[in-house]
């Protein structure tokens, strides 16, 4: 048995089985005037338990002082509005059992609740970031870059806030009479965010010069790029700033695109290594495997090794700024794959590296001075021999 049920502040959806769904089973009971309201009554319970409700609620308070017999007297009177809103969808329920008298009627159900299940990896688990758009010359360029970066990272759920007249234009659609009741269940699903990151770009250009040169007149041409961007990481729900900073860089070749490819993967670094470093999955001897890939790494670059000591916390804030760290080794990346990457220690100790050591950028190792071995000409006998074998010095 399926129908539409509903009422002002409490809308339930019963509906057929939806693709990206499933169902969680539960027990309860609801109590009416008439059966049918007392079934409605535990079809609402039942969402409630499994989505939970959304409560409001304010307070007014009034005092009021006035003299009775000479003595001043204070009443207070206090008045409460609030209101639960719960929303859901049914896929079926069975009626266990019915006891109805004069007074009402109270029912028990097994409810099969509809519960929306997105596609592919759930961010249940990842904390949820977007990338806003960067205000100033080539901002468009900063946000889709880094959106890719933080994408392809897969250590958050990178969220869209960008294209909302879009979204809103698919919401109409999917509350429309044409769409399956089970597509509804797709509604009330947005995400909210942990982080967003902004920015401007403060300064983004090349100058380009020449020069005539007199004695051969001949014109030299030259260029110059320079870029200057500014980012804050900020926690949404508190709106504390976690991580702010600035990139400056100059190109003395007027190349300004390797600028903002630079300050792009700049920024990234920086944002990443505060919050999701990259570590080590898996060690096999000297060959490790790291829990990153895709465009974020490149083969051949270094990575410097750190094993995790002590934890270290501030004396005032008592908040947990970290691990002590003791670098062990460098690696080079040997191999990228989509969600990890592939490398080979080149300097330290293979045998203290372990699984969960973090990894952080490093130089390439510095290149030995090569010597140069002169071959060197046979030395000129200074000595002489004497008469009875002896030598003259």
């Amino acid at each position: 048995m399926k129908k539409w049920i509903g009422y002002l502040l409490l809308p339930l959806l019963v509906a057929a089985w939806p693709t990206l769904a499933a169902t969680t089973p539960v027990q309860v009971s609801g109590f009416g005037v008439t059966e049918s309201l007392a079934v409605e009554n535990a079809l609402i319970e039942a969402v409630r338990q499994v989505n939970g409700i959304d409560i409001k609620s304010s307070q007014q308070v009034e005092q009021y002082l006035h003299k009775k017999n000479g003595n001043s007297e204070t009443m207070t009177h206090t008045q409460r509005d609030g209101s639960m809103v719960a929303k859901g969808m049914v896929d079926s329920y069975n009626l266990l059992s019915k006891n109805c008298d004069s007074e009402g009627c109270k029912v028990e159900l097994h409810v099969n609740v509809i519960r929306y299940k997105a596609a592919g990896l759930s961010a249940d688990s990842r904390r949820k970031l977007a990338v806003l758009p960067f205000t100033g010359r080539h901002g468009a360029t900063f946000s889709s870059e880094l959106q890719d970066l933080y994408t392809q990272s897969r250590r958050f759920a990178v969220l869209d806030r960008s294209q909302n007249e879009a979204y809103q234009q698919e919401k109409k659609l999917w509350e429309s009479d044409n769409t399956a009741l089970s597509e509804k269940a797709r509604m009330g699903q947005v995400l909210g965010l942990d982080y967003i990151l902004v920015g401007k770009v403060e300064q983004a250009g090349t100058r380009r010069w020449s020069e005539n040169i007199a004695l051969t007149g001949e014109i030299k041409h030259y260029a110059s790029s320079s870029l200057r961007v500014r980012y804050q990481l900020i926690e949404v729900p508190t709106r504390q700033v976690k991580w702010s900073d600035s990139v400056s860089l100059n190109a003395g070749n007027g190349n300004l695109n390797r600028l903002i490819n630079q300050a792009v993967k700049s920024i990234f670094q920086q944002t990443m290594d505060n919050i999701y470093p990259l570590r080590l999955i898996s060690v096999q001897g000297k060959r490790v495997i790291i829990n990153q890939g895709g465009k974020t790494l490149k083969t051949g670059s270094y990575f410097t090794v750190f094993s995790l000591g002590e934890k270290l916390v501030d004396p005032y804030t008592g908040e947990v700024l970290g691990q002590d760290e003791s670098a062990i080794g460098k690696v080079r990346i040997t191999e990228v794959k989509p969600k990890i990457s592939y490398a080979e220690l080149i300097q330290g100790d293979g045998d203290l590296l372990q699984k969960g050591q973090i990894v952080r950028p490093a130089s390439p190792p510095a290149k030995k001075a090569s010597r140069t071995t002169r071959s060197r000409a046979p030395a000129k006998e200074t000595t002489q021999s004497g008469d009875s074998g002896g030598v003259i010095l």
